[in-house]
């Protein structure tokens, strides 16, 4: 009976409330096959609302075959860099080659990258062969370069060497003198002179990133200062004096303890890269990220292949990579991330953005820009969103560019337009990370979100998420002046059928979030049209389900939500909120188990009531 009166309340103030036009989706990408040269496998990748592209391989059978120990690969080898970029180099200079490895472990130490450089019709064939890399930095770049395939291949960390992580447990904290002891799992970690990078906690029982409910770490090597002093007291203990940054961990409670953050990189892929592949690639460990996409690269997939601790180390080692899996910046879009296992990181699962510059002064032509990861050439066109996020016509051409202190850039510019003043943004038009199909993938156990979806024609299906540290899914557009700006809206995203399981373990909002965050604060109009939430289930929900703003065109239809019993219920759990900043909304035939007490989770709450009205009008 109340949601009756409430639909019936909502849909009288629905009469009198005028709503905003819904806008249609932009036009979708249809690319089409007459362009494809002879000799190539094709595989043709259908995403959201028609988009359809194709990412060449090459086709094994028409290549010339090379082995790389015949360059000097070897499993003796101390180092074995000089003998695989020789081989690379060779492959650069002979188009339509099979590079074949055979299986074997293969130890890299060298401070450089391996570099595919200029590669046409390359397939590189791993055998299930591993390599170890000892030192930092990008470890294999692919680079000019076009169908390419590197596939049965295995990448990790020297651990022997320098451990990328331990879990440690905390012992006599006192706050009163800024002192506490970390007790290793790992004593052969426990070292005066460890790096200690970053601390989150984890998972007592698991030793997987995110405690249950409650979020407590710190970037030490943010502040010089946070570590005062390092004392060993014991074969498995330190002694740590610090800034009083760790004054709230207490006794008892199990960290990961980073020895690496931002320090390396497996795979780097740039210079306009297109059609490129990794089939069945393992990567076990890295100091960093195991992918960055980037540079205007496009038609790139990653199938089949596994990011996490290597299994045969499950008991030993806690983390795979140190930061994101997958981050996509500044590409021209069009990739594929399909059944992969994706687990154990220091951050994001996958990460897809374009880069953006917040403008902090102007002065006549020139531009003072704040920009983490923003494409600034000469001769691209940069175009402008106003103080309030609202699309301009507003557009300049780049002169010139000069790096000044950080992320901060002076660009002059032609012609700057004279609306454009301090607090506007601008991005590069030469860069679209849209088209993209995530599909059938695992992501569980990580630190922080499991996508970061902040690219248009979007589709994310058949997915399963489980026990992510914060929101499994996020769209947003995201700008902390100091640190990052990431995203220049979101048109047409489609995610269906996937599955959610004690996602936002920690508590960091909801399970899924669409908004923005600039410098604190919302944006004050609508940077995000047309997405779509069908058809999946949400399973042992620690919070609320779903927070939406700053979105014109949203769904929530078919959805099944049981809030569990691996939770204490409480208010928001599995409450959805939307913001001032929402339009044209669409929520109906969602199916709430165990909701508790006169199905009050189906009234989803707003900031404004001709919002309220429209959501609950249709139930």
């Amino acid at each position: 009976m109340l949601l009756k009166v409430v639909s019936l309340i909502a849909s009288i103030i629905m009469l009198f409330t005028s709503a905003a036009a819904r806008p249609e989706i932009s036009d979708v990408l249809v690319e089409s096959k007459d362009n494809i040269s002879d000799g190539v496998t094709v595989d043709e990748i259908n995403g959201a609302s028609g988009t359809k592209f194709y990412i060449q391989r090459p086709a094994a059978e028409q290549l010339n075959e090379v082995n790389a120990s015949d360059f000097g690969l070897s499993e003796s080898n101390e180092d074995n860099f000089d003998a695989f970029q020789s081989v690379l180099n060779y492959c650069s200079q002979h188009p339509q080659t099979k590079l074949v490895i055979d299986k074997g472990v293969y130890y890299f130490r060298s401070e450089n990258g391996l570099d595919a450089n200029n590669c046409r019709g390359l397939l590189i064939d791993g055998n299930d062969a591993t390599f170890i890399f000892s030192s930092t930095g990008y470890k294999f770049f692919v680079r000019n370069s076009d169908c390419v395939e590197i596939r049965d291949l295995n990448f990790d960390w020297n651990w022997d060497e320098s451990p990328l992580a331990s879990v440690v447990t905390v012992r006599n904290s006192n706050a009163d003198n800024d002192t506490l002891e970390l007790v290793f799992k790992d004593k052969e970690n426990c070292r005066e002179d460890v790096a200690m990078k970053a601390i989150t906690q984890c998972d007592p029982e698991t030793f997987t990133f995110g405690a249950k409910g409650t979020v407590k770490e710190n970037y030490l090597y943010q502040d010089a200062n946070a570590i005062k002093a390092v004392e060993k007291i014991s074969e498995d203990t330190l002694r740590i004096t610090h800034s009083g940054c760790l004054d709230s961990f207490e006794n008892a409670e199990t960290y990961i303890l980073r020895h690496y953050v931002y320090d390396g990189t497996v795979f780097n892929l740039r210079n306009q890269s297109r059609n490129i592949t990794f089939d069945n690639v393992s990567i076990y460990g890295s100091a960093g990220m195991a992918y960055i996409c980037e540079d205007n690269s496009s038609h790139f997939q990653i199938i089949n292949s596994f990011i996490g601790v290597n299994p045969e180390y499950k008991d030993k080692r806690s983390v795979s990579l140190t930061a994101d899996a997958i981050h996509i910046v500044n590409t021209d879009g069009c990739f594929n991330i399909s059944n992969c296992d994706i687990s154990g990181m220091g951050d994001d699962a996958i990460n897809v953005h374009d880069g953006l510059g917040y403008v902090s002064a102007v002065n006549g032509n020139t531009l003072t820009l704040i920009a983490s990861a923003m494409r600034l050439c000469e001769g691209d066109t940069l175009a402008f969103k106003n103080d309030k996020f609202e699309n301009t016509l507003l557009t300049a051409k780049i002169v010139s560019v000069k790096p000044l202190e950080g992320i901060v850039k002076e660009v002059v510019v032609e012609n700057l337009p004279e609306a454009v003043t301090e607090g506007y943004v601008a991005y590069s038009t030469e860069c679209n990370s849209s088209n993209y199909v995530i599909r059938n993938n695992y992501f569980h156990e990580n630190r922080a979100r499991g996508l970061l979806l902040q690219s248009s024609n979007g589709l994310c299906e058949n997915n399963r998420f489980y026990k992510t540290m914060a929101q499994a899914i996020k769209v947003v557009m995201d700008i902390e002046p100091t640190l990052w700006q990431e995203g220049i809206g979101v048109d047409n995203l489609i995610i269906r059928n996937n599955t959610f399981e004690l996602c936002n373990y920690s508590d960091w909002g909801s399970v899924i979030e669409v908004g923005t965050n600039v410098a604190g604060k919302s944006a004050e109009t609508a940077v995000f049209t047309n997405v779509e939430i069908t058809s999946n289930k949400f399973t042992d929900i620690p919070s609320m389900l779903l927070r939406v703003d700053n979105v014109n065109g949203f769904s929530f239809c078919n959805n099944t939500v049981d809030t569990g019993e691996s939770f204490d219920k409480q208010a928001l759990q599995g409450r959805i909120k939307f913001g001032e900043y929402c339009s044209n909304v669409v929520y109906t035939d969602n199916d709430f188990v165990n909701s508790g007490f006169l199905k009050f989770k189906e009234i989803a709450k707003a900031e404004k009531l001709s919002v309220w009205a429209q959501v609950n009008s249709q139930l």
